[in-house]
């Protein structure tokens, strides 16, 4: 048997050839490259993300021992392996469960990156770096082509402390970050491409690429079904705006009059919009069985024990209840932590995160911000999703790791309506110069 320090050693001789042969992967890679991020750019990019990730690995297993998902994942993937090849039914048995079918996906995941890594989670987050980071520039590819020459709008999607922190690791987040970038990032080139009858896109390949939009947001919705309350709605406004349904504030180009049908009177459509979906809520079926739904999730975090744990009124599968316990969930999913409430040292830096970010908006609703229909529906899908996690879960660690996937579709649009301030606008012709060659969406 090799020593402990032998196998130190390959790992380290291990990480270091991935990590040249990745590197090297990435300035090849035909999409990576029509990003427009210069190759030096991307790669500290890279290796940014993978120090944040085995960053985040030690913090968890120095401060966090038994706890989180992190290392359980890692661990369970050596009892999941020695089922598949020594009884497959007991694996069979262990693995055939629909709802616990997420996490035993990440198990297979490490089952497949121990192969490559010789049982090393730091080699599988530098492997899993790699894979994720396909939908991370997908995503900033999205921003790039709504936000123009505002790269410190679309940078939010890269560089948010949180979104950087909880999004680098092997669980529920890491994946569902990159997926839901993948999914935008073809929704988007849909929604650009005008339909089929344009002549660069004919009804093969958009049938395709609509069945393949289709496909990863059945698999976001399928890693996290509570992300469809914010999901849903800001995805159909935002295909109906592009289809001219709602005012455009930005388009300064004439629009045919079938596009110009509901432009006059944005507003009364969008609260009667609003009043369809309040009367499908209305109806007892529906209503009941969501209610219902939300009322047992929060039962089940308010059983669980913690030291982040917060006050969150019992939820009742009632439209009362939820009147009530809304004042709370606004405060729990969009404000905490707060500055100087105490509790974990790692929450203080999140803390200050969250109040700039605070800062930032409310500076730019001064201003009456005008924003446009992608900007609406990154607020739809960040409100709503926020919302949700102040509604349901307790614990200050679980609404920062849940909603730092949605802070970057909550400050991008109102950092961009500041892009012609001075300050912005010089950091935006900093970074115009220096991170990117040219945008290619």
């Amino acid at each position: 048997m090799r020593s402990a320090a032998s196998t130190k050693n390959m790992h380290v001789l291990l990480f270091i050839f991935y990590s040249i042969v990745l590197c090297y992967a990435l300035t090849k890679i035909p999409f990576f490259r029509n990003s427009g991020i210069r190759s030096r750019v991307l790669l500290f990019y890279f290796g940014l993300r993978v120090a944040t990730g085995c960053l985040h690995n030690w913090i968890a297993y120095r401060y966090y021992p038994n706890h989180g998902d992190v290392w359980t994942f890692f661990t369970h993937s050596f009892n999941t392996r020695h089922e598949l090849f020594t009884d497959f039914r007991v694996f069979w048995a262990d693995n055939s469960t629909l709802a616990y079918l997420p996490h035993n996906l990440i198990e297979w995941m490490h089952v497949l990156f121990n192969f490559f890594s010789f049982d090393n989670l730091y080699i599988n987050t530098l492997l899993f770096s790699f894979l994720a980071l396909g939908g991370i520039i997908a995503l900033f590819r999205v921003f790039a082509s709504r936000f123009g020459d505002d790269l410190l709008s679309s940078l939010c999607v890269l560089l948010l402390p949180s979104t950087l922190f909880w999004t680098t690791c092997i669980h529920t987040e890491g994946i569902l970050y990159p997926l839901l970038g993948f999914f935008l990032y073809y929704l988007n080139r849909l929604l650009m491409s005008e339909g089929p009858r344009q002549p660069t896109l004919s009804q093969g390949p958009f049938i395709r690429q609509a069945l393949l939009c289709l496909f990863l947001f059945i698999l976001v919705v399928f890693f996290r079904p509570a992300i469809l309350v914010g999901l849903l709605p800001a995805t159909l406004f935002w295909i109906l705006s592009e289809k001219g349904f709602f005012r455009q504030p930005f388009q300064r180009t004439p629009q045919p009059q079938a596009n110009r049908i509901f432009h006059r009177r944005p507003i009364p459509l969008l609260l009667a919009g609003a009043t369809i979906l309040i009367l499908l809520l209305l109806i007892p079926t529906v209503s009941s069985r969501i209610l219902h739904t939300l009322s047992t999730r929060q039962l089940e975090f308010q059983q669980l024990t913690g030291n982040s744990k917060i006050y969150l009124p019992v939820l009742e599968p009632s439209w009362g209840s939820f009147g009530r316990v809304l004042p709370s969930a606004l405060l729990n999913g969009l404000f905490q932590p707060l500055p100087g409430s105490g509790g974990q040292h790692i929450y203080a830096v999140f803390s200050v995160e969250l109040l700039l970010l605070w800062l930032i908006i409310v500076y730019s609703l001064f201003r009456r911000p005008h924003l446009s229909s992608f900007g609406i529906t990154c607020l739809l899908f960040s409100f709503l999703g926020m919302l949700l996690i102040g509604y349901i879960i307790p614990f200050i660690g679980s609404i920062i790791r849940y909603r730092s996937i949605y802070l970057p579709f909550l400050l991008a649009p109102f950092l961009h309506t500041l892009r012609h301030q001075r300050i912005t606008s010089n950091l935006n012709k900093w970074l115009k110069q220096h991170l990117v060659e040219s945008l290619k969406h």
